[in-house]
């Protein structure tokens, strides 16, 4: 099984954040213009919390508050799940079921590598299995 450290390697390490103080418009605004599900709220540079399309539903959209006037801060996941870059698929998996989360940001020795989604892991584990059913069927055919 694929460890997390490998779909980091594919995809690359870029992680967008917002700051503590910054309003929820600018968060989603950024989320939006980039098609992704969540950013890290940074307070200086710590890793302070999490803030997902979920956040915003949950904490902004059906109390009627005002995104331009509420901090992000103020209505972000905290504390922030994690992973370490040697964690397996299955792991993180696992971790996400039991957080009911959709986004780890994989963390070694306090420095953030990178952050994985569901998707990311998903797509990763059903790669292996086509590749695994491909190796099973040429071995089957005789054509290994």
């Amino acid at each position: 099984m694929s460890k997390v450290s490998e779909i980091l390697d594919n995809k690359g390490a870029m992680v967008l954040s917002v700051d503590i103080n910054e309003s929820v418009l600018d968060a989603i605004n950024l989320m939006a213009q980039v098609n992704i599900g969540a950013v890290l709220v940074q307070e200086g540079d710590t890793i302070a919390g999490i803030f997902t399309e979920r956040d915003y539903l949950q904490k902004i959209a059906l109390k009627d508050l005002s995104s331009k006037e509420t901090r992000v801060g103020d209505v972000m996941t905290t504390p922030v799940v994690s992973a370490d870059p040697t964690d397996s698929i299955q792991q993180c998996m696992e971790t996400m079921t039991t957080c009911r989360c959709r986004h780890l940001p994989v963390v070694h020795d306090g420095n953030l590598l990178g952050i994985v989604s569901i998707g990311d892991l998903v797509k990763r584990m059903l790669d292996e299995k086509e590749a695994e059913v491909e190796h099973l069927s040429q071995y089957i055919t005789g054509t290994y």
